[in-house]
């Protein structure tokens, strides 16, 4: 009797088990309608420059999927970005509150965010500097450029015009100055580094 090989799952079934996996969930998240957005409540201050939005959409399951978007209006544009999917309302509220425990968040209007997090993008590219990698999935979340009214006027970069790069514990000062020097241009930029501990 000839020995029967296991028998491998169905395509439609390993589609079906992994439609609802992180990754496919939020890049569906277009569809899905828009539940709330948050940003940072001093995000017209120019110090410290950072700004933290939420974008929260309802998933066909009831559960939630959102994204954040850490965006760094003196310089680097998009600074970092994640996105989480398949969350209960009560674990996105835990979530909610972990990322917003050192500023104080705001509603918003999801005009707000979009234009924000894109015009954040823009300002950075004039420098050489590229949203965080996960942008193209996280990017998923957001209404599409061009497809919102973008009314709101955002000022980046200091009150001369120039950017500011202030080092935070994640950046390469010496690539990131290196890059501005050749694209902003000697003098056409400045910079906020912390010195090592051990030089004090």
């Amino acid at each position: 009797m000839k020995k029967r090989k296991g028998a491998s799952i169905p395509k439609a079934l390993r589609q079906q088990s992994t439609s609802y996996s992180s990754p496919a969930v939020i890049r569906r998240a277009r569809d899905f309608p828009l539940v709330e957005c948050w940003i940072s409540a001093d995000w017209q201050n120019e110090s410290p420059g950072l700004v933290q939005i939420i974008v929260t959409r309802q998933q066909p399951d009831d559960l939630l999927c959102f994204g954040m978007y850490l965006v760094d209006k003196l310089c680097l544009g998009l600074k970092n970005t994640f996105a989480r999917a398949n969350y209960t309302p009560a674990r996105y509220q835990q979530e909610l509150q972990a990322m917003f425990q050192k500023v104080q968040p705001k509603s918003c209007p999801p005009e707000l965010a979009y234009q924000m997090i894109y015009e954040g993008i823009d300002y950075a590219a004039k420098f050489g500097f590229a949203p965080q990698k996960d942008f193209e999935l996280t990017q998923n979340m957001l209404a599409p450029r061009g497809e919102f009214n973008a009314s709101y006027k955002l000022k980046f970069g200091q009150k001369n015009g120039k950017p500011l790069f202030i080092a935070g514990p994640h950046d390469n000062p010496p690539a990131i100055l290196k890059q501005l020097e050749m694209t902003a241009g000697p003098g056409n930029y400045d910079y906020l580094v912390m010195a090592p501990p051990d030089m004090y």
